[in-house]
């Protein structure tokens, strides 16, 4: 199973961390980190840096979408490219999921 776990600039840390750390734990689970470029994004703190693997265009069916809240939520809203593959990937994910703002 493959669980795409997003991240932005100003995604609050426990949001994604908290449910990496129980969805991990999972047999025969790939959790990936997916954002518009690999590289490090900053949390809403500004301190921490976390580390997006794959690009969008490269996750293109997983099992579980995750998508984290923080005040970076308020940009996605108006991002195209990430709405329109949370369109494209919602169609045969089996959960597309939350965490606070991220809704």
């Amino acid at each position: 199973m493959q669980v795409a776990a997003v991240l932005f600039p100003g995604v609050t840390a426990l949001d994604i961390v908290g449910p990496y750390e129980v969805l991990q734990r999972l047999p025969d689970t790939a959790v990936v980190f997916v954002g518009h470029e690999v590289g490090s994004v900053r949390t809403d703190n500004g301190y921490l840096g976390l580390n997006v693997d794959h690009t969008f265009n490269e996750i293109t069916q997983p099992d579980i979408v995750i998508v984290p809240g923080g005040p970076g939520t308020d940009a996605l809203l108006e991002d195209r490219r990430i709405l329109d593959w949370l369109r494209e990937v919602h169609a045969t994910t089996r959960f597309t999921t939350s965490v606070c703002t991220g809704a």
